[in-house]
């Protein structure tokens, strides 16, 4: 494997689609050309050494396989076409190296029916996940200790990203572009690619999920409820009491467990939701700013700017797809 960059696993098995194979390479190939290193290199992962057909019936191999040793720091599972117990029995390796891979510290991002292969490799059991429509039925029956949210595109529940699509499958490698290399990059990648990242599903609970990488389950529960209530006025009194602390235990375990002060988590939340809504609707400022939370739009402006570097107006100049 190369020496330096994000190295990154593209999974390649029987019935791939390539239409959501391919395009996550491109995207990290145009973030290369764009700054002229290798933040990024790449394989092409096959189960063996055998050549595998995609869906379209184009034969090919990998760059190498997954009874390597090799330990990657992404790794991509495309959609898939095909009987789901026939791929089990084409590819029994493909759990295993799933398992190792996450062992190790990989984030595990799929595309559709790539989900598949997580949820059998018992990754998301008592975790949340999304995919196609279609699945969801299928995937409730087999597995049935995942949480599965049918009506979102896009779910990260630790470390472990799920789509529910092919646009989503592209707004989830255009997000982890901006998880490695910022904002400013993933915007203009977007740009150059004529890739639309307006979207009717709600970003705000996906981009927060970097705060869920914690075992503290009575904080988890206090997330719970603010990523459902955010924009109303919360007591972080009465959220210690119900979660059976003192305020102080309360905020020392929600700090170390997140790494944010709950204020401070509070206002990504509010944020992340504005930036939502800046981008995806034509709400005026005020009106945004009093439907995440804050009646003060000049404090809603100040927190706003506190997190993300630009007012909201130069927020929707800068980011809202023209």
């Amino acid at each position: 494997m190369e020496p330096f960059g994000i190295r990154v696993a593209l999974a390649a098995y029987e019935g791939v689609w390539a239409s959501t194979l391919y395009p996550t390479a491109d995207v990290l190939q145009s973030v290369n050309l764009r700054q002229l290193t290798g933040t990024f290199s790449w394989h092409i992962v096959t189960p063996t050494e055998q050549s595998i057909v995609s869906y379209c019936g184009k034969r090919f191999t990998g760059d190498s396989t997954m009874m390597d040793s090799i330990c990657y720091d992404w790794v991509v599972l495309p959609h898939f076409w095909g009987d789901f117990d026939r791929s089990l029995q084409v590819h029994p390796q493909i759990a295993h190296w799933l398992q190792r891979q996450y062992e190790s510290g990989a984030l595990i991002a799929s595309v559709n029916s790539g989900a598949f292969w997580v949820a059998h490799a018992g990754l998301l059991q008592g975790r949340r996940a999304t995919a196609y429509w279609r699945h969801i039925p299928v995937f409730k029956q087999r597995f049935p200790n995942v949480e599965w949210l049918e009506q979102q595109g896009l779910v990260e529940d630790a470390g472990l990203y799920t789509s529910n699509g092919q646009n989503a499958g592209m707004d989830l490698a255009v997000h982890l572009v901006e998880r490695a290399c910022g904002t400013e990059m993933a915007s203009a990648l977007a740009r150059d690619i004529t890739f639309d990242n307006r979207r009717d599903y709600d970003l705000t609970l996906f981009n927060m999920a970097g705060f869920r990488h914690h075992r503290d389950e009575n904080v988890h529960h206090v997330q719970d409820w603010l990523d459902r209530h955010f924009a109303e006025t919360v007591s972080f009194q009465a959220l210690a009491e119900n979660a059976g602390m003192s305020k102080s235990t309360f905020l020392r375990r929600f700090e170390r467990a997140t790494g944010e002060k709950p204020t401070r988590y509070l206002q990504r939340l509010r944020v992340e939701a504005a930036k939502h809504r800046l981008i995806n609707s034509d709400e005026n400022i005020k009106t945004i700013s009093i439907n995440v939370g804050y009646r003060d739009i000049s404090f809603f402006s100040k927190v706003f700017k506190s997190v993300t570097t630009h007012s909201p107006k130069r927020f929707r100049s800068r980011y809202r797809p023209r």
